[in-house]
C-alpha cells in the first residue's frame, strides 16, 4: 500500500518553472519521503497557475475524492491573493484596504481548507511563503503579514508550519528563476514575473518540506495500513 501525499496550492505547486515535472517540489519531496519511509509515494497535487485561497478552497469543495485516502496533505498558496488586491487598488490607502480583505479571506479559505482535511483525518502541513522581492518594502511587509495569519491559522488548529520563507531568505538570487534585483519593478522589466522556484528552489523546497510531512504521513499511514487488514479479516 503506497504512502499518498496531497500537494495543495497553486502554480509553485504545479511545479512552475522547474525544468522538468520531476524536478518540482511535490515529486522531490516524494522521492525523499519514499527513500525514508522505505515505502512507494503516491503523489497527488490539486494546484494550478493563478488559484488564490479561495479557488483552491473552492477544489477542495468540488472534488470530494481529493483527500480520499491521503496520509497528508500540505498546502502552499497565497502569492496571487496578494497580486489580486495590488491589481485592483486604485489607491495607496485602497491597497491597504484590500490586503486587509485580502489576509480575512486567506484566514478563512485556510480553516476551510484544513477543517476539509480534519474531516477525512488527513493530517496538514502549512507552508509560508518566501518573498521573490527581498528588497521592496511592499512585497516585504504584505507577505510577512499574510504569513502571520497562515501562522495563526495553524497554531490554532495545532498544525505544524514549514518555514519556506526562512529556507529561502538571503538565497534568493540563488532559488527563483530570472531573478534580477529582488524589486517589484522587476515584473514591469521582464516578460515574466520572476516569481517562481527554479529546480534548486523546487529542491529546497521538497526536501524541507519532506521532514515535516513524514512523522504525519508514517503515523497516519500505520493507521490506515492497521483498518484495511481488520477491515480483511
Amino acid at each position: 500500500m503506497s504512502v499518498i501525499v496531497l500537494h495543495l496550492g497553486d502554480s509553485i505547486a504545479y511545479g512552475e518553472c522547474a525544468s522538468r515535472p520531476t524536478r518540482a517540489y511535490p515529486q522531490v519531496a516524494a522521492r525523499a519521503l519514499a527513500a525514508e519511509m522505505r515505502s512507494s509515494v503516491e503523489t497527488r497535487i490539486v494546484a494550478e497557475p493563478g488559484w488564490t485561497s479561495a479557488d483552491l478552497a473552492a477544489a477542495v469543495e468540488a472534488d470530494k475524492t481529493a483527500l480520499a485516502d491521503a496520509d497528508a496533505a500540505a498546502v502552499l498558496i497565497g502569492g496571487d491573493d496578494l497580486v489580486q488586491a495590488t491589481v485592483t487598488s486604485l489607491s495607496e490607502g485602497h491597497l491597504h484596504r484590500q490586503l486587509r480583505a485580502a489576509y480575512r479571506r486567506y484566514a478563512r479559505d485556510l480553516a476551510f481548507i484544513a477543517a476539509a482535511c480534519r474531516r477525512r483525518g488527513v493530517p496538514l502541513v502549512f507552508c509560508t511563503l518566501y518573498n521573490p522581492f527581498p528588497h521592496s518594502p511592499l512585497a516585504a511587509s504584505a507577505i510577512q503579514r499574510l504569513n502571520d495569519v497562515m501562522t495563526q491559522v495553524a497554531i490554532r488548529l495545532g498544525a505544524p508550519v514549514a518555514p519556506v520563507d526562512a529556507w529561502f531568505a538571503g538565497r534568493e538570487p540563488l532559488l527563483i528563476a530570472g531573478y534580477r534585483t529582488g524589486r517589484l519593478e522587476d515584473v514591469l522589466a521582464c516578460g515574466r514575473a520572476p516569481v517562481h522556484p527554479n529546480d534548486l528552489g523546487h529542491q529546497l523546497i521538497g526536501l524541507g518540506l519532506a521532514a515535516y510531512i513524514s512523522p504525519l504521513a508514517a503515523l497516519r499511514h500505520r493507521l490506515r495500513s492497521t483498518a484495511v487488514w481488520h477491515s480483511r479479516r
